[in-house]
């Protein structure tokens, strides 16, 4: 899946080469993250898909790192932080492709209840 993404103001779309498609998510969409030492964060999520999320942190995480969500709506996800950018982290979900497949198919009714504004 290829789309056109915004850069910001000023900067013209740049392509999206993301192998699973994300859903942005509203500004007031919080999760709780859990560190590799066992530390709990409140984070807020920019995006998420069947692969991975983009959470805003305030915290510092290696790459790497392995960590757990926690998200209403969706429940616990292993995963590792696989890259950092200002503000936050994108991590990559840890999971089978059947877990995967699943996960795609509760982010789809997850997508339905933040549309009816049910979130």
């Amino acid at each position: 899946m290829v789309d056109k993404i915004q850069r910001g103001p000023g900067l013209g779309p740049a392509t999206d080469n993301r192998r699973h498609a994300r859903m942005g998510m509203p500004k007031n969409t919080r999760a709780t993250l859990q560190g590799p030492d066992g530390s709990t964060h409140d984070v807020g999520v920019q995006d998420i898909s069947s692969g991975g999320a983009g959470l805003l942190v305030d915290g510092v995480f290696e790459n790497a790192s392995f960590v757990e969500l926690h998200m209403e709506g969706l429940g616990s996800i292993k995963a590792h932080v696989a890259r950092d950018f200002a503000g936050g982290i994108g991590v990559e979900f840890e999971l089978s492709e059947k877990e995967r497949l699943e996960k795609e198919e509760e982010i789809r009714a997850f997508r339905k209840t933040v549309a009816q504004g049910k979130f």
